[in-house]
């Protein structure tokens, strides 16, 4: 497959300066030569992982890139969770009816992002593309798994270059399930006040960029930061759990490197819940609102310096118990929330009571 030469130029120089090294550019290119052109048409993002040897986050970022650049289009499917069947394909998520009713078998669904809809890449000068090969997306969906919207949708890099192309902010889309957490500093002020403004400063941002690599670790995604707390979004409650065990675990590790004294020592507080919300464009970016998102920014709120509060519905799982069972975990019953009607039931975790904790 041979491309023009401003496709080669203009395009792929724009995709260097996302920040993709000039080697893993290569390495697209030369799947693209070597691929036949019917599987880059419609095809499972999964299907450029498995292929190139990376991650699924890393992949999902490269190919926002590209599709920000012009080189690969994106679609999006909504599949019927019922018989299985395609009900309806779309350039933007803003084209996709919110609720939809199959002609196969009658069944009537509320699109969710993280359930019925997947996303799907061409290359950009195959688009659309010449024929339908619906056998084959099929086959590689049994072998790769669709990816969930929300599982692209979520990343930093996707919100930053497409959100407000894909959604545009009169609408919103809804999420069925997502594990969201907020983070902030116990008494930053008295940081400040200790340390002073710039070491103080500088500290607040070597704590974020820690947080930030441990959700990327475990495939979650910063939404934002906000003074000195953040917010960001998982889809998996397990992954969730660890990365923020291991989130208060890297400050206490930094406190110590920086040999602070105890008033001066930064101490996470931390509030994780999970359940339905939706997604918004906000700022120009993707956002997340709901009762779910209110929950974990209360729970924050209320949590204790190095200190985890996690509501129950992250813990009714074999694997999330055995997360927690080597920390100190205190259970409270009908937690009430300010400015929340519904009781929550919660769970105190200390992860740094760990005994033999990595």
């Amino acid at each position: 497959m041979s491309f023009p030469s401003p496709f080669l130029s203009r395009r792929w120089q724009r995709l260097a300066a996302h920040g993709f090294p000039q080697q893993q550019i290569r390495r697209f290119r030369q799947f693209l030569r070597k691929t036949h052109h019917a599987l880059l048409q419609r095809t499972n993002p999964r299907l450029f992982a498995r292929e190139l040897g990376w991650s699924e986050a890393y992949t999902l970022d490269f190919l926002t890139a590209a599709v920000a650049e012009g080189i690969c289009a994106l679609e999006w499917e909504a599949y019927c969770p019922v018989c299985g069947d395609l009900l309806q394909r779309a350039r933007h998520l803003e084209q996709l009816h919110s609720h939809l009713r199959c002609e196969s078998c009658h069944n009537e669904t509320d699109l969710l992002l993280d359930e019925e809809v997947t996303p799907r890449v061409s290359l950009r000068r195959l688009f659309p593309p010449p024929g339908d090969t619906a056998a084959r997306r099929s086959d590689l969906d049994a072998a790769l798994g669709r990816l969930p919207a929300v599982a692209w949708v979520s990343r930093p890099l996707f919100r930053q270059l497409l959100g407000e192309e894909v959604l545009p902010p009169n609408r919103s889309l809804g999420i069925g399930h997502l594990a969201v957490f907020f983070s902030d500093l116990k008494e930053s002020t008295r940081l400040y006040r200790s340390l002073g403004d710039a070491r103080a400063y500088a500290l607040v941002r070597r704590h974020f960029a820690l947080i930030e690599a441990e959700v990327e670790n475990e495939g979650g995604s910063v939404v934002k930061t906000i003074g000195d707390g953040m917010m960001g979004v998982f889809t998996d409650n397990a992954r969730a759990l660890r990365a923020m065990l291991r989130s208060v675990q890297a400050i206490h590790r930094l406190n110590e490197e920086e040999e602070l004294e105890t008033q001066e020592r930064l101490r996470l507080k931390v509030g994780l819940h999970a359940g339905p919300c939706i997604i918004v464009t906000l700022n120009r970016r993707l956002d997340y609102f709901g009762s779910t998102v209110n929950i974990a920014a209360r729970l924050s709120g209320i949590a204790d310096g190095d200190e985890i509060l996690v509501s129950d519905s992250l813990l009714d799982h074999a694997e999330t118990q055995k997360i927690i069972a080597p920390y100190h975990c205190r259970e409270e019953r009908e937690v009430a929330l300010r400015g929340l009607e519904k009781a929550v039931n919660i769970c105190r975790l200390k992860p740094l009571t760990a005994t033999g904790a990595g």
